[in-house]
């Protein structure tokens, strides 16, 4: 019997891990191993994307693939398409086995997420401008989500909505204005393993981001 593939969750800029609680319970009652990646750069001024980039890849995907021979599928919400479309240098499954190595990655979901380009921001990427929901803070080096329940979770029920909004942080400002040198996810190996889910009542994401 072929095992499931681990599912490495990653939430997007300002979310704790435990906002993904219930999807992971949902996802290990259909029998995945399921892993979550709380980013680096919440609540941490000092650290940039490529911080993300470098935790991602030696906490959860170089132990899981190197270490254990995973097979897995990486689930990148919003601001984590820039540090997942990094982090999975050298890991896809195709690479891996060709080089006669166990695991790797099967394919990429991107869930309201930017799919970013060598040298493009996150805050280029939404036009220059913090958004009308964000209050940068200069001082702090955070940007904070003004209203955390409207603008993520206007369409849940309650008490989801205000439970996943009070696990709501800021995030450092230095990770939406740096740029990542290479990207990987339109290499050969994720051709027809690449996913993008569209949300068609987000209230976050411009159109053209």
């Amino acid at each position: 019997m072929t095992s499931l593939p681990t599912i490495v969750l990653v939430p997007g800029a300002f979310h704790l891990a435990s906002t993904m609680d219930l999807i992971k319970i949902q996802l290990e009652e259909a029998g995945h191993d399921t892993t979550v990646f709380e980013l680096a750069t919440v609540n941490q001024p000092e650290l940039k994307v490529q911080d993300d980039v470098a935790a991602l890849t030696g906490e959860v995907l170089h132990p899981l693939i190197e270490d254990q021979g995973k097979d897995i599928v990486l689930y990148l919400h919003s601001y984590a398409g820039f540090p997942g479309s990094a982090a999975i240098k050298g890991l896809s499954k195709t690479e891996r086995l060709a080089a006669g190595k166990r695991g790797g990655i099967l394919g990429l979901i991107y869930q309201s997420a930017f799919i970013p380009k060598p040298g493009d921001t996150l805050l280029q990427m939404i036009g220059g401008n913090y958004t009308p929901w964000q209050d940068a803070n200069l001082r702090t080096g955070l940007v904070s989500v003004i209203d955390p329940k409207a603008t993520f979770y206007a369409d849940v029920a309650e008490p989801v909505a205000s439970e996943a909004a009070d696990r709501i942080r800021p995030q450092s400002m230095l990770s939406l204005n740096t740029a990542l040198s290479h990207t990987f996810y339109d290499i050969p190996a994720y051709d027809d393993r690449r996913v993008y889910l569209l949300t068609s009542q987000d209230k976050t994401l411009p159109s053209f981001a």
